[in-house]
């Protein structure tokens, strides 16, 4: 099994908070993850809604993951967000990184209007992680833009092409950094704490699959 971890390059500013904890990883992961370092591939997506859905699709072909874990980052939020649902709707407050602002328009014209994630051991996670002082809770709006759309699409091309694959959508807050030179009021976490809620998160993907394997044999 393999997991695809995916981050947003920056839309509006230089930096973005998902990006640079993805890349985090992919040079440096966590000591309890490095006996899964060939299962894991980082990508950083384009902050295009228009190109979104081919580079998407083709990273699913290409590594064939059984999970995706979406990460985006969510000023304002002071928690760790695992987003419950996404929805069939691109309503854009602000332009993306090509200039883009879709108004009430679908992402899939014939799509149902929204699925649930299907990321398995959601309230473990929520659980492991309050319980190693990460704040951390569900979220029922992964807002209207690219964070709910990369969500949609990966579970959208899972149902049409019945692929064994489930997908989530983890939210973090803003980095310190970006508090200081972009968002003065927002809330924060420090890249170490939302590496440890990766950690967590992406371990407790794993282990169980790992433990089935085993037990199949």
């Amino acid at each position: 099994m393999t997991i695809l971890l995916t981050g947003f390059e920056p839309n509006d500013r230089d930096l973005n908070a998902s990006q640079i904890l993805v890349e985090s990883l992919a040079k440096n992961l966590p000591e309890s993850l490095t006996k899964y370092s060939d299962l894991i591939h980082c990508e950083i997506m384009p902050g295009d809604t228009n190109k979104l859905d081919s580079i998407l699709s083709d990273r699913i072909d290409f590594y064939q993951p059984k999970f995706c874990v979406f990460v985006g980052q969510a000023p304002g939020r002071n928690k760790i967000s695992i987003e419950r649902i996404a929805t069939n709707l691109k309503d854009f407050n602000s332009s993306d990184r090509a200039g883009n602002l879709p108004k009430n328009e679908s992402i899939e014209k014939d799509g149902p209007v929204a699925y649930w994630s299907n990321l398995p051991h959601l309230e473990t996670i929520i659980n492991k992680l309050n319980s190693a002082n990460i704040p951390a809770a569900f979220s029922n709006y992964a807002g209207n833009h690219l964070c709910n759309q990369i969500l949609y699409q990966g579970l959208h091309y899972a149902t049409i092409d019945r692929l064994d694959l489930k997908c989530g959508f983890v939210h973090i807050p803003p980095l310190p950094i970006q508090v200081k030179t972009q968002w003065e009021q927002s809330p924060f976490m420090t890249l170490d704490m939302t590496r440890n809620a990766l950690e967590i998160i992406l371990s407790e993907l794993f282990e169980p699959e790992i433990t089935k394997a085993k037990l199949d044999r």
